[in-house]
């Protein structure tokens, strides 16, 4: 079983960008000598390696191109710019982590060039570690450094798989007895890695209220109706306090917010609430939060998209039909459909649909969203544009149309 996924970085987490490079600051007679000297030179390990000074292998490879040694410098000035970050790399490390499996990083990178990538590039952070040659001294493919990356995180080489894009630093981690994958593209890397059994997550699980869609202010005008009929309710009823209960399960706001009667009845008057807002709510007098359909619609051609949300039977219905979502969404269900709450729910719909846990997200708005989702064992994404607070989620979101980007 593969538990760790070991990246490269050039050419398979950020562009090495050095012909685009080259091309911009020297004229064209120039840059074959320029190329020479630098990225095809006999010093260009040394560069990464770290064990010289800057200053001396500038020196070196200048001295390889007599007459040309102010381009060499202007070369070697600006190197900041010869790395780019792709724009997939943060989504993808997220993705597999997300999917439970371990990401480390591997790579033959100056040490100049690699603290401004740590500040500037957003996948490194994500890493959950890694050795860079210049730390060591050591580049791919010498033995020194895969052993290095072993011990530093006691890995399991059959354990591990290493992306890198060129073969003999695949050949050199080989003899280790890690798996490998020779990059071409990142399509071609997930179906390399799925051959493998690494897969990252399939599917997305969405909270209802204050993640999707906001009912409150119909639903307070909706349930005053409803509560007017009881004399004894002297309780008023407003989008805000709702907001403060969306979330918990049903009798658990009927409590809360009818406290001028008994739970009994509380929980009597919230089932006739329930029952007579479906039919109200999908006639379209609640507003989704955000593009909901264009982030679905994106996130579907990538992922499964499912919903669990604590409500009655015919609320989540009322939603897909009031916006025109059902082709948008593969499966749902609530407490009133299966009697559960959300983390059992949350195992259900994966089980239903023969997904493993750990190849899903929830995405909810509030602290009971957050412990649902992981005591159902799934990483927890706060809307935290939503109704409520969380204390340790996995990932945030600002806007629904970020998790486009997210994973």
């Amino acid at each position: 079983m593969i538990k760790n996924i070991i990246f490269d970085i050039g050419n398979v987490l950020a562009h090495f960008r050095w012909k685009d490079y080259i091309n911009g600051r020297f004229q064209k007679e120039v840059r074959q000598k320029i190329v020479d000297a630098t990225v095809h030179g006999p010093y260009w390990d040394e560069v990464d390696r770290g064990a010289l000074p800057m200053e001396e292998i500038v020196q070196m490879c200048a001295a390889l191109v007599p007459g040309y040694e102010k381009e060499v410098e202007t070369f070697f000035a600006d190197r900041k710019e010869l790395v780019m970050e792709y724009d997939y790399s943060a989504a993808l490390i997220r993705s597999l982590k997300a999917a439970g499996y371990h990401v480390y990083l591997l790579s033959n990178y100056a040490g100049d060039l690699f603290d401004y990538a740590r500040r500037h590039f957003e996948f490194i952070p994500l890493a959950d570690g890694g050795v860079i040659s210049y730390e060591i001294h050591k580049v791919k493919p010498e033995p020194e450094i895969y052993e290095e990356l072993l011990r530093r995180y006691n890995l399991v080489p059959e354990e591990c798989v290493f992306i890198d894009d060129l073969v003999r630093n695949l050949q050199g981690a080989e003899k280790f007895g890690i798996h490998t994958i020779l990059f071409t593209s990142k399509e071609e890397a997930l179906i390399r890695l799925k051959e493998l059994g690494v897969e990252p997550i399939q599917a997305l699980i969405f909270d209802v209220d204050g993640t999707l869609w906001d009912t409150t202010k119909a639903a307070a005008k909706i349930w005053g109706d409803v509560a007017s009929k009881y004399p004894e309710i002297k309780d008023s009823i407003t989008a805000e306090k709702l907001k403060n209960l969306y979330g918990l399960p049903l009798e658990e706001i009927a409590k809360k917010l009818f406290v001028s009667v008994t739970e009994q009845t509380a929980i009597r008057v919230m089932e006739e609430c329930v029952r007579v807002q479906c039919p109200i709510l999908e006639k379209g007098v609640a507003s989704l939060i955000g593009d909901v359909a264009g982030a679905l619609k994106k996130l579907r051609e990538k992922y499964r998209i499912f919903i669990v949300s604590n409500c009655r039977s015919g609320y989540i219905e009322s939603m897909l039909t009031a916006h025109g979502l059902w082709e948008l969404v593969d499966d749902f269900t609530c407490p009133g459909d299966t009697g559960l709450l959300k983390a059992d729910n949350i195992r259900l719909i994966c089980e239903r649909n023969h997904l493993p846990l750990s190849k899903a997200v929830y995405i909810g708005d509030t602290l009971p969203d957050e412990e649902a989702a992981h005591k159902a064992g799934v990483p927890f994404v706060f809307a935290q544009y939503g109704f409520g607070n969380c204390k340790n989620p996995d990932y945030r979101i600002g806007d629904i149309m970020e998790l486009v980007r997210l994973f």
